[in-house]
């Protein structure tokens, strides 16, 4: 027995959690003083919940991110066009010429859409929603603020001391990509929230054994991916780690121990399985791939031509810097926690490592094989990984550690050398995270690095813009100045063909007075239309300029539109962006039926 203990390495004794082979219905899992207290908290009345530690967090930061999304998309009309393009998906389902559901697409994962869906319903009351991505900022900040309430709470369900953890939640919310991405409109924030939610409950499982709380955490991750793909990495690795964990602290033969750690993992990967196996299948059916991104091909083919160009040394030290000025501390926390977390046999450092660090690594691995440009948001999984194990090296020196909650007579320490604890417990936090904040700042100016967050901010807070963030800062009233043309032509409801994979066009859609005057590849007749425009009442094409867009559908259809009008259209009105980034239009008249001889 003794030799069974020991071997159980970073493992509490596993006859406390075994949950498998006690007899006589004794295999409830062990409940912890922090499991009950996080039960009842939770059937506290909802005010009360709003005065509460996590509730008060929750209020602050929700209303500093929507300070944030006022800035975006009111004062300097800054919204990312992936945010209006996520939030486009949600409004077709709704608002366009066909609404029904799978105008979602499936190019992304819906789950962003889906949210922007429920605040884009008051739309009609107020239409800032979809033609300022106010809806889209509205789910970012909500998800955002909960991922830094779920931070909190997995602090604390560790045992970290009230003043560390509210230091450590407070250096999440205000870290400066966090800021932003809370507040204009992408996907980070449920991205986030999703994987931090599995990441606490994971942490609750490894401590407690609650099965609930595996569930509850592989939910989470199934949600993830219908956000972000990259949860995959987080779906495998915790998976992995579920099973490691569960074999070492379960008794009995080998192969019983197997089959239950592969029950506990079974358990864990399934809702994720589900969501990418259901998507996949829903994307075949509907498109005729099972990857919408994929779809895209030539474009997907020349991106991945233009990536593998990087020499594979500049890409690794693209991820080395990308990170590090993200986390500065990250190789010198990393190993400092591994070591503690040994050394006290707590196997919850498992749960950030797997889940938050496997996204992190799909990220890594994924834009060292050339398949993923080189945004500084794909690495902003690297924030609440640094605070987790910040966080798991604060319990493991703090006297405010769990054990110490737990246990009040093994650390008989008086008021005055708890206070001194206190203090430096949290300057451990300051100086292990602070740096952080001032080098993600820095990196988030930098064009070569972050072109993402350069450009908006560029434009935003530099005296002397570069001109590729005047070219950002035009772009939005390019937009409007191309819907406002067509308004104004007083054309009848699908009348106007037009592929919204181009660039701007889900905002010149959005922003129209009239969305359902164009027909897009989200609707179920737009191959028929395209095929023969005149047969679908459809009297105009708006072409993107095929050598500054990507492969849209009427240039790959007609590979001649864009210059003679392919025999059966005219060009009447060209398009031209004074600046920004938005590409060159024509307008064609089609006055024929295409030849497809």
């Amino acid at each position: 027995m003794e030799h069974e203990a020991n071997s159980v390495a970073l493992l509490p004794s596993p006859d406390v959690h075994n949950h498998v082979h006690k007899p006589d219905g004794q295999n409830q899992p062990r409940r912890s003083s922090n499991h009950t207290e996080t039960n009842r908290r939770s059937r506290k009345p909802l005010r009360r919940r709003l005065l509460s530690e996590g509730g008060a967090v929750y209020v602050i930061a929700l209303g500093l991110y929507l300070v944030i999304a006022y800035f975006v998309d009111f004062k300097y009309t800054a919204a990312n066009g992936d945010a209006f393009s996520r939030m486009a998906n949600g409004f077709y389902v709704l608002y366009s010429r066909d609404p029904h559901l799978a105008a979602i697409g499936f190019v992304w994962e819906p789950l962003t859409s889906i949210a922007d869906m429920v605040f884009l319903l008051g739309n009609h009351l107020w239409p800032a929603l979809a033609r300022n991505d106010m809806a889209g900022s509205l789910t970012s900040a909500t998800f955002m603020a909960g991922a830094g309430y779920q931070l909190l709470s997995a602090l604390r369900e560790w045992g970290l001391g009230r003043a560390p953890r509210l230091v450590l939640t407070t250096f999440f919310i205000l870290n400066p990509m966090i800021v932003f991405y809370g507040g204009n409109g992408m996907s980070e924030g449920l991205y986030l929230f999703t994987l931090v939610t599995a990441t606490r409950y994971l942490l609750r499982w490894v401590h407690t054994d609650d099965l609930r709380s595996l569930a509850y955490g592989a939910i989470a991750l199934g949600f993830s991916y219908l956000t972000r793909n990259e949860a995959v990495g987080a779906i495998v690795a915790g998976s992995v780690g579920v099973a490691l964990v569960s074999y070492w602290r379960n008794k009995g033969q080998r192969s019983e121990r197997r089959a239950t750690a592969l029950a506990d993992a079974a358990i864990f990967a399934v809702p994720g399985v589900i969501s990418a196996v259901g998507w996949a299948v829903a994307s075949y059916v509907i498109t005729g791939s099972p990857f919408g991104a994929l779809a895209k091909g030539n474009e997907t083919s020349r991106q991945h031509v233009l990536l593998a160009a990087i020499p594979f040394s500049q890409r690794t030290i693209y991820v080395f810097h990308v990170v590090t000025s993200q986390w500065p501390f990250i190789p010198v926390v990393l190993v400092i926690a591994v070591i503690l977390a040994i050394r006290r046999h707590d196997a919850r450092i498992l749960a950030p490592l797997t889940v938050l660090g496997g996204a992190l690594s799909f990220d890594v691995l994924i834009y060292l094989m050339a398949d993923l440009e080189p945004y500084y948001r794909y690495f902003i999984v690297t924030i609440p990984l640094e605070m987790l194990l910040v966080g798991s090296v604060v319990v493991s020196v703090s006297p405010d550690g769990d054990a110490g909650i737990r246990n009040p007579r093994l650390t008989p320490w008086s008021i005055k050398g708890r206070g001194l604890r206190c203090v430096g417990a949290v300057l451990l936090v300051l100086v292990l995270t602070g740096p952080s904040v001032i080098t993600t700042a820095a990196t988030m100016f930098n064009n070569k690095i972050a072109p993402e967050e350069a450009q908006p901010l560029g434009f935003i807070f530099d005296s002397h813009p570069s001109g590729s963030a005047l070219s950002y800062a035009e772009r939005y009233p390019t937009i409007l100045k191309f819907s406002s043309y067509l308004d104004g032509l007083h054309l009848p409801n699908g009348d106007v063909l037009v592929d919204n994979v181009t660039g701007c066009v889900p905002e010149i859609i959005i922003t129209s007075s009239q969305p359902d005057l164009f027909v897009i590849p989200n609707d179920r007749d737009f191959q028929r239309a395209l095929a023969d425009p005149l047969t679908f009442h459809v009297h105009y094409i708006l072409d993107p300029n095929p050598s500054g867009s990507g492969p849209a559908a009427p240039n790959t259809t007609y590979s001649t539109l864009w210059n003679t009008g392919a025999g059966f259209a005219k060009a009447i009105h060209q398009l031209i962006p004074a600046r920004g980034s938005c590409p060159e239009f024509r307008l064609f008249r089609v006055f024929g039926h295409p030849n497809h001889a």
